[in-house]
């Protein structure tokens, strides 16, 4: 087995990203085409065995067609319109794919970083450069979401005023990894400035809506769709997909979560920035207004570093102090400088001092400066005594203190999702 089968099996979906340029050709993409004939991928569709293709299914395929290209093709050329708008941004796709989104941008002079993982990138980084030539301000890196040492490595000395778009890639995450995830992002933004931009909560709430609309409604074919999804879906079986508290259906909960990790959201009607002519329902142009409805309910998610997470570090001089009080059963404190083995006692004592009877606990860190494993011992201890653990927040979470808890693993226990 060589490397490239390797790299392929430890990302389970990497034939996704080839389905992906595949459709996007047959939508007429050119710049996809091009790609797609340099790669050597085969077009959407064709015979890859000599095993003949069975005339139904064939019918099928060109019945459901519609249904396969329309999530492709508004997702990405959306996503183009926004970006061509943000002429001042430096564009950070991740996950790049085999996307022609490069090729597009170089023609009008932008800075281009594609990020994905090598299985894809060693194919499209000379793919690229055999279609415009050698260009300094167009770049693909290979790298893993999770691992910010990865992300930072890529970057040239003069980038700045990012926006990092994200299509499809969150869906791949269990918490543990997303909560990664999201902490590179917020780091990268606080370094060189910008915003994320990401699609995939609104095709998570209304990709359904989206190919019923295109099919229009006819329950037959949606049915017939969903059952070849989910066939597809079986190749990949060992992929727990949306397992994560960004695909929750609690929206108030998903917003808790942003919040929580250190950004502000803004919302931007994806309707707004539809192509004028959506090529995938050219066989269907009677479901073209319904589809456009269903995308006015449609948002892309700009996320910025919120104020408390973009302020400067904490001063690492101030003095310890602890300031806390008992309200209600509920454990009020504040914390301000170093708690490490000698300070964290004082913490402990105010707590056992409060006595009996606290059912909620809320702990002001936005004044820690650093905090140390004696420290977290106290967190932890204060966390386990109550019977219902929801009722333990941390507030004012500084970048160098949330860094600590995720490296201890203490996040898992003191951090609400």
């Amino acid at each position: 087995m060589n490397n490239q089968d390797l790299r392929e099996l430890v990302n389970p979906v990497f034939n996704t990203a080839k389905s992906c340029v595949q459709l996007s050709a047959a939508t007429g993409d050119e710049d996809a085409q091009r790609l797609l004939d340099v790669l050597g991928f085969p077009p959407f569709g064709a015979q890859t065995s000599n095993k003949p293709v069975p005339k139904e299914m064939l019918e099928q395929v060109r019945k459901l067609f519609p249904a396969y290209t329309i999530l492709i093709e508004t997702r990405f050329q959306a996503m183009n319109r926004l970006i061509e708008q943000r002429a001042d941004r430096q564009i950070v796709d991740l996950p790049c794919g085999y996307t022609s989104r490069g090729i597009r941008l170089s023609r009008q002079g932008r800075t281009y970083y594609g990020f994905d993982l090598p299985a894809v990138i060693d194919a499209m980084g000379p793919a690229v450069e055999g279609i415009i030539g050698k260009n300094d301000a167009v770049a693909y890196h290979a790298v893993d979401a999770t691992n910010y040492e990865s992300l930072e490595a890529a970057f040239a000395g003069d980038s700045r005023n990012l926006m990092v778009t994200t299509e499809g890639l969150l869906m791949y995450f269990v918490q543990s990894e997303l909560e990664e995830v999201f902490s590179n992002i917020r780091r990268l933004l606080q370094k060189y400035g910008g915003t994320w931009v990401i699609t995939d909560r609104a095709y998570f709430l209304y990709d359904k809506d989206v190919v019923a609309a295109t099919l229009n409604n006819d329950p037959q074919l949606t049915a017939m769709y969903a059952a070849v999804t989910n066939r597809a879906a079986a190749t990949t079986a060992d992929v727990k997909f949306n397992d994560s508290v960004f695909f929750d259906p609690n929206d108030d909960k998903v917003r808790a979560f942003i919040r929580r990790i250190g950004f502000e959201l803004h919302e931007i009607c994806m309707g707004d920035y539809l192509p004028e002519r959506i090529t995938s329902l050219n066989t269907t142009p009677e479901a073209e207004p319904a589809v456009r409805e269903v995308f006015r309910k449609m948002m892309f998610w700009e996320l910025t570093v919120a104020g408390d997470a973009a302020s400067k570090p904490v001063d690492p001089n101030l003095p310890f102090r602890v300031e806390s009080e008992v309200k209600d059963g509920v454990f009020e404190v504040s914390v301000q400088g170093r708690m490490d083995t000698i300070t964290a006692p004082e913490l402990l004592q105010r707590f056992k001092d409060a006595g009996a009877g606290i059912s909620a606990i809320h702990v002001d860190v936005s004044r820690m400066a650093y905090i140390s494993s004696a420290g977290l011992r106290v967190l932890l201890m204060m966390y386990k005594s109550l019977e219902d653990k929801n009722r333990f927040e941390m507030t004012g979470i500084s970048a160098e203190v949330r860094e600590i808890l995720e490296t201890t693993g203490f996040d898992q226990f003191l951090l609400k999702e």
